[in-house]
């Protein structure tokens, strides 16, 4: 338990999490990432924003996924995703809700047999520092 509250301690630092922040955790709470997510914005103070009971089943279907957060991203005002590269690849192939425009910033974690988006390469550090790889 030390180690996930350590690792949602150091995520919101680098994403400069606040009270202000509704953070949403696309990625189910049997994962230790979404630990992380939830860690995350509870030392932040931030509210956590989850898909409806049965929105995201297990691993399943990415395009299932991604229409369950997509609808959350539209519906609650996020300012930051925790999600992954199997959703993302989904939302990415839908249109956009506007209500998306909230989100500031975010964490992908890269699923596995999967790589990050065709042609990223790297992201921006927080506060103007160095590129990450």
């Amino acid at each position: 338990h030390a180690a996930a509250a350590d690792l949602g301690a150091d995520a919101a630092s680098t994403l400069g999490l606040s009270a202000a922040d509704r953070v949403c955790c696309s990625v189910t709470l049997m994962h230790a990432f979404g630990v992380q997510a939830c860690a995350a914005a509870f030392g932040a103070g931030a509210a956590v924003v989850l898909p409806a009971v049965g929105g995201i089943r297990g691993c399943g279907d990415p395009s299932q996924r991604a229409s369950v957060t997509a609808d959350v991203l539209a519906t609650s005002g996020a300012t930051v995703l925790f999600g992954d590269t199997h959703t993302l690849r989904a939302m990415a192939a839908a249109p956009a809700p506007a209500a998306m425009l909230a989100l500031r910033t975010g964490v992908i974690k890269i699923g596995s047999g999967s790589s990050f988006l065709p042609g990223v390469r790297e992201a921006p550090a927080p506060k103007g520092g160095e590129p990450l790889p």
